[in-house]
């Protein structure tokens, strides 16, 4: 029964450091170097009490296994927690026939900046879209235009602002 224990608190500590690691990564990759920081102390604690666990007796295979377990358990778990607090911005491109509803009026009513764009694609001419919006914001953005334009073909990509200022 303890080793059962000691398996389920190691799983649980691993789970808990390899998720705030995966969210260290993306917001490293986010350029948010404070906050990945601070959960990089917080991840690496956890992680020096759960190897250390699982080092006072090397030879439980049921230990090691708990430990690799909870690292691909965080890993997904970390994914998830990711995308629900939505770091970063994404860009949202909208393509419609030229003589479809505009999406644009309605994303500026809700705070939304837009660039409209005339262009030509293969069955004639077709208005563009471009927002770039919060990646929380994402879903809400998506069920506007769908209500406005439900034909429309949507592109979206991670948006990595670059400032020109020093």
């Amino acid at each position: 029964m303890e080793l059962i224990f000691s398996a389920l608190i190691i799983f649980s500590l691993r789970l808990a450091d390899q998720s705030l690691g995966t969210m260290r990564a993306l917001l490293v990759s986010k350029n948010k170097p404070i906050y990945a920081a601070l959960i990089g102390l917080v991840e690496s604690a956890i992680w020096i009490v759960a190897i250390s666990q699982v080092i006072k007796d090397i030879d439980d295979t049921v230990l090691i296994v708990a430990y690799a377990a909870g690292f691909s358990a965080g890993t997904i778990l970390g994914s998830y927690i990711e995308r629900i607090v939505g770091v970063g911005n994404i860009v949202v491109r909208v393509f419609s026939p030229a003589n479809s509803p505009s999406v644009a009026e309605t994303l500026r009513e809700n705070g939304h900046g837009v660039t409209v764009i005339d262009g030509e694609g293969k069955d004639g001419p077709v208005k563009i879209y471009l927002c770039v919006i919060p990646r929380r914001k994402l879903k809400s953005v998506l069920n506007m235009i769908e209500e406005i334009n439900p034909n429309a073909y949507i592109t979206t990509d991670m948006a990595n602002p670059t400032s020109l200022k020093k």
